[in-house]
C-alpha cells in the first residue's frame, strides 16, 4: 500500500461540525436564487423597483388634493333679494357657497345649463322658495348647504 491509499487512524480525524438547518436556511437560500435571478435579468429589476414608484408618482398627480368646489347659487332679483345675499354672507358656511342676484328667467335658465345648483327665490322677508333638480347630486347637496346656512344665519 502507498502513502497516498492509506487511510489515517481515528484519532487524527477532525471532528465535523454538525450541519444545522435552522429557521432561516430555507429562506437564505431562497433569497440567494432570488439575488441570482436579480442579477441576471435586468427587467425584473425595473418591474419590482422602477414601475412601482412611477405608478405611484403618476397616481398621486391624478388624485391629488383639491380644494372643495363651491355651490354655486343664484338668488331672484327682488326686494328681499339683498337681505338674503347678506344672510348667506354671513353665515358660517360663507366659504362654500358663491352666490348672486340675477333675474328669474337668467336663474332658471342657469339651473338648466348647470351653471347654477340651486335658485332661491325670496317670497317674504321669512320665506324663501328653493328651485334645484333633484336628478342632481350637486344640486340636491346645494339645497342643504344654502337651506343650513340660511337656518344658522337667522
Amino acid at each position: 500500500m502507498t502513502v497516498a491509499q492509506q487511510t489515517p487512524p481515528q484519532d487524527q480525524l477532525q471532528p465535523q461540525p454538525k450541519r444545522r438547518n435552522g429557521r432561516w436556511a430555507g429562506f437564505l437560500h431562497l433569497l440567494g436564487a432570488r439575488m441570482k435571478e436579480l442579477r441576471r435579468e435586468k427587467e425584473v429589476a425595473f418591474w419590482v423597483f422602477v414601475f412601482p414608484l412611477l405608478l405611484a408618482l403618476g397616481l398621486g398627480f391624478a388624485f391629488r388634493n383639491k380644494p372643495a368646489d363651491r355651490t354655486s347659487i343664484a338668488i331672484v332679483a327682488g326686494p328681499d333679494a339683498q337681505n338674503i345675499l347678506s344672510l348667506l354672507q354671513n353665515s358660517p358656511q360663507k366659504a362654500a357657497i358663491r352666490a348672486e342676484i340675477v333675474e328669474r328667467s337668467r336663474a332658471s335658465n342657469g339651473l338648466r345649463l348647470g351653471k347654477y345648483d340651486l335658485v332661491v327665490e325670496p317670497m317674504s322677508p321669512d320665506r324663501v322658495q328653493y328651485d334645484y333638480d333633484p336628478a342632481r347630486p350637486e344640486s340636491v347637496l346645494s339645497h342643504t348647504e344654502v337651506n343650513d346656512a340660511l337656518q344658522s344665519a337667522l
